[in-house]
């Protein structure tokens, strides 16, 4: 039995990003921190993009953990590729996204064509007065997305999340104001923008805005009234893929949030922040501009991960959080001070990708029983007195 000391930590959870490979890796994880009695003491998750699908499964569903882990398979095996061609072409939401690129691509051209005779008039020494016209996106791959999501989650809102289960914040970041936006139980929004109650969101809407990865998903555009400093006021939100703010899912959680301004600032004693990601590897010399820019992209991406992890090193030193450990699907098995003998390696899980396409079971096994034993081995390396709790080993 654990003194009272430990069983007071408080305990949060962060799953990163990564499409389906995130969400069996997480799966594992979470397995792992069920069986270790670890996973009942937790009081938060945050989540973003696929972790915020495992996550808002856990946070969501009836029944216990097995049945979570069985359902999370059956998506898994299924993946949202096909349930969501299959939304295209016989719902309602398909016809309104057909509807939304047909009057967009409508729109181009006559604004095209616009410009084109407006030059023309200037060229020949007549002045025009530009008129500015805005058609929002209604309706896109997105809305689909969300709508199979709302299946999954059987129509829920943010208010149904289970009371039995840990708070629940599902990151997505803004653009127009670059913050994140956060959705939870009680409230959603962001420090810059505002807050407003979430009750009626549905858990699905929020997914969808977390996983609207950029360049395959298009950004959620919305109105919400929002409350700052006292007053409401309705603001436009293009919300899109939390991992654009923040892919580790840390935001939420550093302890030096300001209550004052920040939502659902808290101060935490133990962090288990899961990585679903790869090491950095040697890609191709890009040559041409989009490649320069993607490998621009990777590098800023992979730079403010990397700040992340040493940020939790640098609070740990400093005794603000007493402990962490960070299973890493790219984490370098000869640096495992606890390695099992049947551990699932780095190299046999290297290189699957991060869609939302239909898994093998046998993927499904490899990834999350590597997420499994990693995060057993960290916990015996780093974070030993907390395999002492009742259910530990």
């Amino acid at each position: 039995m654990a003194d009272d000391g430990i069983q007071k930590e408080k305990i949060a959870l962060a799953l990163s990003g990564g499409g389906s490979r995130a969400m069996a890796f997480h799966l594992g994880c979470l397995r792992a921190l069920n069986q270790l009695g670890i996973l009942q003491r937790i009081e938060i998750i945050s989540a973003v993009s696929g972790g915020s699908v495992i996550a808002s499964m856990y946070c969501t569903l009836d029944g216990d953990f097995e049945d979570f882990e069985a359902e999370a398979r059956k998506v898994l095996a299924q993946g949202f590729a096909k349930p969501a061609i299959k939304k295209a072409f016989t719902s309602l939401e398909g016809l309104r996204t057909l509807a939304c690129f047909m009057v967009l691509l409508c729109a181009s051209t006559v604004g095209y064509l616009r410009r084109l005779f407006r030059w023309g008039l200037s060229f020949l020494g007549f002045r025009h007065s530009p008129r500015k016209f805005t058609l929002r996106r209604f309706a896109s791959r997105t809305t689909i997305l969300r709508a199979v999501f709302s299946d999954l989650f059987r129509h829920k809102r943010l208010a149904e999340l289970r009371d039995d289960r840990p708070k629940l914040i599902v990151v997505a970041c803004e653009l127009r104001s670059k913050s994140a936006f956060y959705f939870a139980k009680d409230v959603m929004g962001s420090w810059r923008l505002g807050k407003s109650p979430a009750g009626n969101t549905e858990v699905a809407h929020a997914v969808a805005a977390s996983a609207a990865y950029p360049g395959f998903l298009p950004a959620l555009d919305e109105d919400l009234e929002l409350e700052k400093d006292g007053r409401r006021k309705s603001e436009r939100l293009i919300l899109t893929d939390g991992g654009v703010y923040d892919n580790l899912g840390l935001a939420p959680l550093w302890p030096d949030r300001d209550k004052a301004i920040s939502l659902h600032a808290d101060k935490y004693d133990i962090m288990i922040a899961c990585r679903a990601g790869y090491a950095a590897e040697l890609s191709p010399a890009p040559r041409f501009w989009s490649t320069r820019m993607l490998a621009v992209i990777d590098v800023i991406h992979g730079r403010v991960q990397n700040a992340s992890m040493g940020r939790l090193f640098d609070l740990k030193k400093a005794g603000v959080i007493r402990g962490f450990i960070i299973p890493y699907l790219g984490q370098a098995d000869k640096n495992l001070a606890f390695p099992p003998p049947d551990l699932v390696t780095g190299e046999s899980v290297s290189n699957y990708p991060t869609d939302f396409s239909a898994m093998s079971e046998e993927w499904i096994d490899r990834l999350s029983k590597r997420g499994e034993q990693l995060t057993l081995a960290t916990l015996q390396e780093h974070l030993p007195h907390l395999l002492q709790t009742e259910g530990g080993i």
